[in-house]
């Protein structure tokens, strides 16, 4: 039986399987393709065995990765700027752009013009609450808001719902949308996603998962809010408009 240094060594010496000509044929590419994104930092340098460059899964998959990147349209300097963030930590979202499903539009305010579009007593509790739930974020003596919560939440405040209220609601709705996410991600990860999986087919499935939970979401709620709205109606008698 090894030390575990061996065995460690013997499993890397293991994963260097393929030969430069191997490598790009398993990629679907060519080896003057490989040699040239090593040649511009795409690709980490192989190991050397003997006279031999060996390469590993890990270069396979940088290879799948920057072949769908560039099927979506970034170029080899794009590429190498998103796969240096990678290796340097950054998450997976951030890589293929899902972020842009819900990336608010924010604007800066003073505290004063804060309170002065809710139309309403905005008490220093309310604000702190606020960037609690990330609705908010103070930035010296100023905020930065979502667009949409300071366009949604004024008119649900100028409705006559105390600003409290609009802030509890939130919270709630937030809790159980995490709930309503969680299902869509384990839905898709147990039926559309094999062990298997690499980069690039993750990043297809992340792209598509955000709008089409969104319309089912949004399908859902419509139907509810019309069932909710005809039994409001059979509640308090005749609606007329």
């Amino acid at each position: 039986m090894g030390t575990p240094a061996a065995d460690d060594a013997e499993h890397d010496h293991a994963d260097e399987a393929f030969t430069v000509d191997q490598l790009a044929a398993a990629a679907g590419t060519m080896t003057s393709t490989v040699r040239m994104y090593q040649s511009r930092g795409l690709l980490a340098p192989p190991t050397r065995q003997g006279r031999v460059a060996r390469y590993g899964s890990g270069h396979l998959e940088r290879l799948r990765v920057i072949a769908e990147l560039q099927r979506r349209g970034h170029s080899l300097a794009g590429i190498k700027e998103l796969l240096a963030g990678v290796d340097d930590g950054r998450p997976l979202h951030e890589l293929v752009g899902v972020r842009t499903w819900g990336e608010p539009t924010r604007r800066t305010l003073t505290v004063s013009e804060l309170m002065t579009r809710f139309a309403a007593p905005l008490m220093p509790a309310d604000v702190t609450r606020a960037v609690g739930l990330g609705l908010v974020e103070p930035v010296g003596d100023r905020v930065v808001v979502d667009e949409r919560f300071l366009d949604l939440g004024a008119r649900l405040v100028q409705l006559g719902l105390p600003v409290t209220v609009v802030l509890d609601e939130w919270e709630r709705l937030l809790e159980d949308a995490r709930v309503i996410a969680h299902r869509f991600s384990a839905l898709f990860d147990d039926h559309l996603l094999d062990g298997d999986a690499h980069l690039p087919e993750i990043a297809r499935v992340l792209d598509e998962l955000g709008p089409l939970a969104q319309d089912v979401t949004r399908l859902a709620l419509e139907r509810a809010l019309a069932d909710e709205a005809r039994r409001f109606a059979s509640r308090h008698g005749d609606v007329r408009t």
